[in-house]
């Protein structure tokens, strides 16, 4: 038994070029990036009882992205110092646009 749907990982498949256009069609997406790191923040911070004011306080964090995607997520929090695996049900490779947060 699965619960992959593989018509929603083709879709996601074809798309693969597309997710880091900030102008494409994932610009709502990008645009509410750094609101969804902000909340992702806030709650590990609080669950592991960090202090606001450190710095790289993500070094010894790792983060398991499930259903990543094309790594909006995954590669903001590894550049906050967290080693992050993301995976996803499409094996199309994407690329990253570099840009930070």
């Amino acid at each position: 038994m699965t619960t992959i749907n593989k018509e929603e990982i083709q879709k996601f498949s074809k798309l693969a070029n597309e997710w880091w256009d900030v102008e494409g069609k994932f610009k709502p997406l990008h645009m509410f990036n750094p609101i969804r790191i902000e909340y992702i923040l806030e709650k590990i911070r609080l669950h592991f009882n960090l202090p606001e004011s450190k710095s790289n306080i993500f070094k010894e964090l790792k983060i398991l992205d499930i259903g990543c995607g094309g790594g909006l997520i995954s590669e903001p929090m590894a550049r906050l110092g967290a080693k992050v695996t993301g995976i996803d049900a499409s094996s199309k490779k994407h690329k990253s646009s570099g840009t930070p947060l």
